[in-house]
């Protein structure tokens, strides 16, 4: 049991650690060992395993390596969770390319996928069912889909959505939702000058993980936005603290 389930599960911990320090190389290493330790075997039958395969594509959309999200092959029909969490990523990464046709069938699949009762009964993420992870998996492609064509209020819209069912998430440890959909929401808010909304979905994310360098950038932009240069100066002093191990340097809560 060690071996199969606590040891990848503490590699899982150091990846989510990492991720919100900005510590690329770290993360992405710890997510890789995480995925290594699981016998594929089991896949089928262990759905938490589908969880800890799917983390080195988690990582390289955290970190911007769309290159190698679009290397990793297709799972196979028999890993639902792993084939939700590959949709989504490949949603992400064709958005990233600007191939927005090759992202909108990707938003099909998790559509199909959303709706598929089959995923109530496939717990991957500890104790939350896969059918709500493919529902805040398709908001946030849609939202990130909707603001890549320039429609702001449909991408607000569809975040919101997001944000709503992420929140239905029970906890666990890492957290059941990779990237927090108020660091995707915070980012299009800013591009829609809606500053004090940013602002106030950054200190909620920032109230359930605190101190991570991804919503404190974009508290620090929607804070100078409206001129609270006091507030942001401090912001910007805890961005750096936080952000003093990174590998990278970011000007917003999302690549």
């Amino acid at each position: 049991m060690y071996p199969l389930g606590y040891y990848p599960h503490n590699l899982h911990f150091l990846w989510s650690a990492a991720s919100l320090l900005g510590d690329s190389e770290t993360a992405i290493d710890a997510a890789k060992k995480t995925a290594e330790k699981v016998p594929i075997g089991e896949l089928e039958n262990l759905h938490f395993l589908q969880d800890f395969v799917s983390t080195p594509l988690l990582a390289y959309t955290r970190f911007g390596k769309w290159n190698d999200i679009l290397t990793t092959p297709y799972p196979g029909d028999q890993y639902s969770h792993l084939k939700l969490i590959w949709h989504h990523i490949r949603g992400i990464d064709f958005i990233r390319k600007n191939n927005l046709k090759e992202a909108k069938e990707e938003l099909d699949a998790l559509n199909k996928m959303r709706n598929n009762p089959e995923l109530e009964k496939i717990i991957a993420n500890y104790t939350n069912p896969s059918s709500i992870i493919a529902k805040v998996a398709y908001e946030v492609v849609a939202g990130e889909l909707a603001a890549a064509e320039g429609n702001l209020p449909k991408a607000i819209e569809h975040l919101n959505r997001g944000v709503n069912f992420e929140d239905q998430l029970i906890y666990s440890e890492p957290a059941p939702w990779h990237i927090p959909v108020r660091q995707s929401l915070g980012a299009v808010l800013l591009k829609a000058e809606k500053y004090e909304e940013a602002e106030m979905r950054f200190k909620e994310d920032l109230n359930a993980l605190r101190q991570n360098g991804w919503s404190l950038i974009g508290l620090y932009h929607s804070l100078k936005a409206q001129n609270k240069m006091e507030e942001a100066n401090g912001i910007k002093k805890e961005f750096d603290a936080a952000w003093q191990y990174a590998d990278l340097t970011i000007n917003s809560s999302i690549l």
